[in-house]
C-alpha cells in the first residue's frame, strides 16, 4: 500500500457517504422545507443568534469540532496498526458520526436552537437532560484543560508559532468587521487575512518571541474568556474560517503529496495488541473525533445551529463538516503511516503534535522541494496548534452556554435580558478558571480518564434523543436504531468494561470506578429514554407531526 492509493480510496469514500448516504437521511429521516423560519432569525440577538454567512459557518463549524482531537486521533490510532484506524476515520465516519452530526444539527433546528441537554430534557427526561449537561461542561473542561498545558508548552518550545498565532486573532477581527459590518466579499476578507498570517509566518521564523510557560498558560486561560463571550462574528467564526482556508491549503498540501509522492506505507496494517492494550476495543477510545463523538452534539446544537441561516445549509454543514474531519483524521494518520515503527514508536512518546510534524514535514518535502524541511515542520506545528487554540475558544464558549442552562435548569428561572451580558461573562470566567485550575493540579486526568467512554456514552444519548423526536413526527426509525444499537454493544460498553478491568489489573483502584459510572449512566439513560418511548401515545404523535408539517 502506497500513499496514493490510501489517498484515493479514503476520498471515495468520504464522496460516496455525503452523496448517497446523506441524501438518503435527507429524503427519509429530515425533509428539508424551504421557507421555514430558522433560530438564526427568529432569536436573533447578534450573539449567539444570527444568520451568519453559510461559508464562514462552515468553517467556523468544522474548525470547531475538529480541534486537535482528529489529528490527535489519527496519530496515535496507527499505533494498532493503519488499516484498522483507516478503516474508522472513512467507514466510520459516514454510516455513524456524520449521521450523528446531521441528525443532532437538524434537531436542533427544529427546536429554536436548543442545546443538546434542552433537547434531552424535553425529549426524554429532566434528570437525563440534568445528566448531559453537566456531564458535557466536565468533560469539555478536561480537554480545554489539556490543552491549556499542552499549547503552553508547545509554544514555549516553538517560539517560532508566535507572530503567525497572534496574526491568525487579529485577522480574525478584522475579517469580521470587514464582512459583516463593512459588507466585504468573505473571499476579499479571506485573501486580506491569508496575506497578514502568511507574512507573519515568515517573520515569526526570523524573530522568534520567546515567553514562559507560566505567561503562556496565563494567555490561554484568559483569552478564551473574552472569545467566549463576546459576538461571535467579531472573532470565533472568521477566526475558525480562516483556519479552516488554512487547514484546507495544509491538506491540500499533504493530499497531493500522498498522491504525487506514491510514498510506500511502513507502519504494519495491523497490530493487535500494543502495550496500550488489545485492537478491540482500544481503537475505538482512541480515535473518536474524525470517526464518531457524541461530543460533536454540544457543537452542532447550542453552537452551530444558532446561526444557520437556512436549514438546507444543515446536510452539508452538519453531515458535510464531520466528513471533512475525517479527512483532518487522515492527515495525521499519513503523517504517522509514513514513518517506520521504530521511528514512529520514538517520536509518539513526545506526543503526537511531533508525529504530525515530523511525517508532514516528510511527505510534502518530498513533493514541494522548494521549501526548507525546518519550514514544513513549522508549518506542521503551526496546524496543530491553531486547531488547539480552537478548542479553546469553542470549548469555552459551550461550556458558557452549560453553565448558563445548568443554572436555569437549577434555579427553574431564566436569565433575563439585562442579565445576558453579565451572566455571560461570569459563566466564562468561571468556566475557564475551572480549567485553568484543572490544568494545574492534574485533576483533569480523573475526568480525562473518562473521556473515551463518555464521548460513545454521549453519542448513545444522542441517537436516543433523534429516535424519540422521529418517532413523534411519524418518521422510521430503524437506521438510528443500529446506530444506538451498535454504538452501545460495540463501543461504550465493551471500551468502559476495557478501561475500568485494566485499572484493577494495574492496581490503580482509585480510577477503576470510572469507566463503571458511564455504564451505570448508560443504564439510566436507557430506562428513561424506554419510559418515554413507551409512554408516547397518538395524540402526542399528531399533535408533534402537524407541528413538523406546519
Amino acid at each position: 500500500m502506497t500513499t496514493t492509493s490510501l489517498t484515493l480510496i479514503g476520498l471515495a469514500i468520504w464522496i460516496l457517504g455525503f452523496f448517497t448516504i446523506a441524501g438518503y437521511l435527507q429524503k427519509v429521516y429530515f425533509k428539508y422545507k424551504p421557507g421555514r423560519p430558522v433560530p438564526a432569525i427568529e432569536l436573533r440577538d447578534d450573539v449567539d443568534f444570527y444568520p451568519a454567512n453559510p461559508i464562514t459557518l462552515f468553517g467556523d463549524h468544522w474548525a470547531s469540532i475538529a480541534g486537535g482531537s482528529p489529528l490527535a486521533g489519527g496519530a496515535t490510532g496507527v499505533m494498532w496498526g493503519w488499516l484498522p484506524a483507516f478503516l474508522y476515520i472513512t467507514v466510520g465516519n459516514i454510516f455513524l458520526g456524520s449521521p450523528h452530526d446531521y441528525a443532532t444539527m437538524h434537531l436542533s433546528m427544529r427546536k429554536q436552537g436548543m442545546t443538546i441537554g434542552g433537547l434531552i430534557t424535553e425529549l426524554i427526561s429532566t434528570r437525563s437532560g440534568k445528566m448531559g449537561v453537566v456531564l458535557g461542561w466536565l468533560t469539555i473542561s478536561a480537554f480545554v484543560a489539556v490543552f491549556l498545558s499542552s499549547l503552553a508548552n508547545l509554544f514555549e518550545a516553538t517560539p517560532e508559532l508566535t507572530l503567525p498565532t497572534i496574526a491568525f486573532t487579529v485577522s480574525g477581527v478584522i475579517m469580521g468587521f470587514l464582512i459583516y459590518k463593512a459588507g466585504w466579499p468573505v473571499m476579499r476578507a479571506t485573501i486580506l487575512g491569508i496575506i497578514i498570517v502568511a507574512a507573519a509566518v515568515y517573520y515569526g521564523l526570523q524573530y522568534p518571541i520567546h515567553l514562559s510557560h507560566n505567561v503562556w498558560f496565563a494567555i490561554f486561560v484568559i483569552y478564551p474568556i473574552i472569545s467566549a463571550s463576546i459576538p461571535a462574528w467579531m472573532l470565533v467564526e472568521p477566526r475558525n474560517f480562516l483556519n479552516f482556508v488554512f487547514m484546507c491549503v495544509g491538506a491540500l498540501v499533504l493530499l497531493v503529496g500522498c498522491v504525487a509522492g506514491n510514498l510506500p506505507i511502513l507502519l504494519p496494517s495491523v497490530i493487535a495488541n500494543t502495550p496500550k492494550g488489545p485492537l478491540w476495543p482500544m481503537l475505538f477510545l482512541t480515535i473518536s473525533c474524525g470517526a464518531l463523538t457524541g461530543m460533536h452534539s454540544f457543537w452542532t446544537t447550542g453552537y452551530t445551529s444558532r446561526r444557520i441561516p437556512d436549514e438546507k445549509f444543515v446536510r452539508l454543514i452538519g453531515y458535510g463538516g464531520e466528513v471533512l474531519e475525517g479527512l483532518t483524521a487522515f492527515v495525521a494518520l499519513a503523517s504517522a503511516a509514513v514513518l517506520p515503527l521504530a521511528v514512529y514508536t520514538e517520536v509518539i512518546g513526545n506526543g503526537w503534535i511531533f508525529i504530525l510534524q515530523s511525517g508532514y514535514a516528510q511527505i510534502a518535502g518530498n513533493v514541494f522541494t522548494f521549501i526548507s524541511h525546518d519550514a514544513w515542520l513549522v508549518w506542521g506545528g503551526l496546524l496543530g496548534s491553531i486547531f488547539m487554540i480552537t478548542t479553546l475558544e469553542s470549548g469555552g464558549r459551550n461550556m458558557r452556554v452549560f453553565l448558563m442552562e445548568l443554572y436555569t435548569m437549577a434555579t427553574k428561572k431564566p436569565i433575563g435580558p439585562a442579565a445576558q451580558t453579565p451572566a455571560k461573562w461570569g459563566a466564562a470566567t468561571i468556566s475557564l478558571a475551572w480549567c485553568g485550575a484543572l490544568a494545574l493540579s492534574g485533576a483533569w486526568f480523573y475526568i480525562w480518564v473518562l473521556f473515551p467512554a463518555l464521548s460513545s456514552l454521549l453519542a448513545v444519548m444522542s441517537f436516543m434523543t433523534i429516535i424519540i423526536w422521529l418517532k413523534l413526527v411519524s418518521r422510521p426509525t430503524g437506521y438510528f436504531w443500529f446506530a444506538l444499537i451498535f454504538t452501545t454493544v460495540v463501543i461504550a460498553i465493551p471500551g468502559a468494561c476495557y478501561l475500568s478491568w485494566t485499572y484493577i489489573v494495574q492496581g490503580m483502584y482509585h480510577l477503576a470506578w470510572i469507566p463503571l459510572l458511564a455504564i451505570v449512566l448508560t443504564a439510566f439513560f436507557y430506562l428513561d429514554f424506554f419510559k418515554k418511548k413507551n409512554a408516547i401515545t397518538d395524540k402526542d404523535i399528531a399533535l408533534a407531526t402537524a407541528e413538523e408539517d406546519a
